[in-house]
């Protein structure tokens, strides 16, 4: 994964490279920035990798799977098996907070949250959960 900086001036595009890391490749997802870190579940692992936005420079390990920013501080995360849990956007350890089976077979789809409904699918069913916001 590289992340580019890209610019459009006096009619000219530049493209400069600000890093590269090979521990962060998003599988079937993409990644989710939060206070400088990109959460992704990583190429066929069973954990998902964190990298420093303004460096590249790689952290911890979260949980596996698609994941959606939830709240400050918290990530939404929907395994390829269909387990949704709630764990803390930490860098540098793996808190989670709670789970429960979502969906039923194999998902590689991003969890949707609008408001206080949480949105899950696959190929083949979706369903549809009504969350109590509240602060933890």
């Amino acid at each position: 994964m590289r992340r580019l900086a890209v610019r459009h001036q006096f009619g000219r595009w530049t493209v400069e490279e600000r890093w590269t890391s090979v521990g962060l490749k998003p599988y079937f997802n993409d990644f989710v920035v939060h206070d400088g870190h990109a959460f992704a579940s990583t190429a066929r692992s069973s954990r998902a990798s964190t990298s420093r936005t303004e460096s590249g420079s790689e952290g911890g390990r979260t949980a596996a799977g698609s994941s959606c920013c939830c709240r400050p501080g918290l990530l939404l995360v929907l395994s390829e098996q269909g387990e949704l849990a709630l764990v803390r956007a930490a860098p540098d350890e793996f808190t989670e907070l709670g789970h429960f089976p979502a969906i039923k077979g194999k998902n590689v789809n991003h969890p949707v949250l609008a408001g206080d409904l949480l949105l899950v699918r696959n190929g083949q069913e979706m369903a549809a959960f009504r969350l109590a916001l509240q602060k933890l």
